[in-house]
């Protein structure tokens, strides 16, 4: 689903009866009826790191089922106080202190599909991106012929040309990538064509 104003992809993952949902900014009510309506029940929410627009339905949704909330830990005060972020919240602010931490090896578990997390710091400092049957959700390490913005605070250039580096070099070219905004694209044509590489 496309959702809130920086168009962000938030991504609901079903296997069975479980369901995990990955970066949901905004649209709480209609992310849990689309899961409902699929038949599955949110188990865990996953955010690929802690910006405003990838984070901003997480505390709605957590109340509404109990899922757990799980992010990279050098994100994870944000989900208290949003600082530098906190004119794009609105009013309806949610702050999350008990997340779990994810760290690059960990497992994100939804039915009987594993996902490895994978540490993925420069956008961010506490991005993370999973990985799971040739396919990788990346936050916004990378889009399609793009890459995630450095100059936000807690961005670091140099950390996110290590993280591209090594996750490119270590997935198979037909993994397909789904990005937190924009198009899916694979490893192999980003290779290929995304000129910030």
């Amino acid at each position: 689903m496309e959702v809130g104003a920086l168009a962000t992809n938030c991504y609901i993952v079903v296997d069975g009866e479980d369901c995990l949902v990955i970066d949901p900014g905004d649209r709480g009510p209609s992310i849990l009826r689309k899961a409902k309506k699929l038949g599955a029940s949110i188990s865990g929410i996953v955010l690929t790191h802690g910006h405003f627009d990838h984070t901003g339905a997480a505390g709605y949704l957590r109340e509404q089922t109990g899922a757990k909330v799980m992010i990279g830990e050098d994100d994870a005060g944000l989900l208290v106080d949003p600082g530098w972020m906190r004119p794009f919240m609105g009013s309806d602010f949610h702050p999350i202190t008990d997340a779990v931490f994810l760290k690059s090896g960990d497992t994100v578990t939804c039915g009987t599909t594993e996902f490895i997390v994978y540490q993925t710091p420069g956008h961010s400092p506490g991005s993370v991106s999973l990985y799971t049957l040739g396919h990788l959700f990346s936050g916004d390490l990378i889009f399609m012929e793009g890459v995630g913005r450095a100059d936000l605070p807690g961005g670091d250039p140099s950390k996110l040309a290590e993280s591209l580096r090594r996750i490119l070099s270590s997935l198979p070219d037909e993994t397909k990538i789904y990005p937190g905004h924009g198009g899916f694209t694979t490893v192999a044509h980003e290779k290929a064509a995304n000129p910030f590489l």
